[in-house]
């Protein structure tokens, strides 16, 4: 039988062709099969997930003045709220985007600096009545859609009250040199923990700064992070700040279902409801407590049920 053989100039041009394809096609499948980038978020995206950082801060009340009975709501934001401390009485201060009095000049970069580190643009230290130690450990984009949302909001011409420091050298010497003592900071991950007891984790610690009232300070004023959350008889505003941790005497004794239902309601188990500083916190000023999900409440309540229980009571 006789066999044909294919001219060689024809085998030769086949696999030039079929190394043509294949350099076109093979990239393109795999392109094909890749995971695409996740799509950028939009503006409006950013925004709102400012809006959400914000309210899970508490709706950052310090900054914005209690109104009096009957008296029409202050602006958010615009500052004038009077704190006193042991070493005197500072106000907060306007964080709304107006140019001349808030922070409408400051970059986006200067902002996040005094939200996490406690500088202003001038270099000047911020008093730690600002919970920046917290702050420090929100993750960064978190802190970038917040100062979206900041710069969203009406701005206040309202000039800033000067503080009152009754202690010489405080802000010189004995300010910075408590701040490398015994400020504690939070580290901020690398991005916000989306789920679990990492997410309540989170929230407790960094973003709702809740140590910052419910943990006890010692002598210097520092917080004293090992009886994390346990009370402070004499907290913000001389208020009472009970004990939440799940010690079964002196804590906070309620299911996680209760505690996720206060926080985003207000409305204790035995039909009390929110006071002071924590309504106003659950309630907000723009936002607050009760904006978050169901889900991001359920992770606070579970991470507030899985810390150690310290016996502490505060009150009677």
């Amino acid at each position: 039988m006789i066999q044909r053989r294919c001219p060689r100039h024809v085998l030769g041009g086949l696999v030039l062709v079929v190394g043509a394809l294949a350099v076109v096609l093979v990239p393109a499948v795999l392109l094909a099969q890749a995971p695409r980038p996740a799509a950028a978020p939009s503006n409006a995206e950013i925004l709102a997930r400012g809006k959400y950082v914000f309210g899970a801060t508490g709706g950052c009340g310090c900054h914005t003045e209690p109104s009096k009975p009957n008296e029409p709501k202050k602006a958010v934001n615009a500052g004038g709220r009077r704190l006193e401390a042991p070493f005197g009485t500072v106000y907060a201060t306007n964080i709304t985007p107006d140019r001349q009095t808030g922070i409408g000049g400051w970059t986006d970069e200067q902002i996040i600096t005094a939200t996490r580190l406690g500088r202003r643009p001038t270099g000047e230290r911020i008093i730690p009545v600002h919970p920046f130690t917290s702050f420090n450990g929100m993750a960064a984009e978190d802190l970038r859609a917040l100062v979206v949302y900041l710069r969203s909001l009406p701005p206040v011409n309202r000039a800033n009250t000067p503080k009152k420091i009754t202690v010489p050298l405080f802000e010189s010497v004995f300010l910075p040199a408590w701040l490398a003592a015994f400020a504690s900071r939070e580290t901020p991950p690398a991005a916000a923990p989306t789920s679990g007891l990492p997410r309540g984790e989170y929230l407790v610690r960094a973003v709702g700064h809740c140590g910052e009232c419910h943990t006890p300070r010692g002598v210097t004023q520092a917080v004293d992070n090992s009886r994390f959350l346990a009370g402070n008889p004499k907290g913000p505003e001389n208020t009472e700040v009970p004990n939440i941790t799940p010690d079964p005497t002196t804590g906070l004794t309620w299911t996680v279902e209760e505690i996720a239902e206060y926080l985003g309601t207000g409305n204790k188990p035995d039909g009390d409801v929110a006071g002071s500083l924590m309504a106003e916190v659950i309630y907000g000023s723009s936002a607050g407590y009760r904006d978050m999900s169901k889900g991001d409440l359920l992770a606070v309540a579970r991470y507030l049920k899985s810390i150690p229980p310290v016996r502490n009571r505060i009150g009677k």
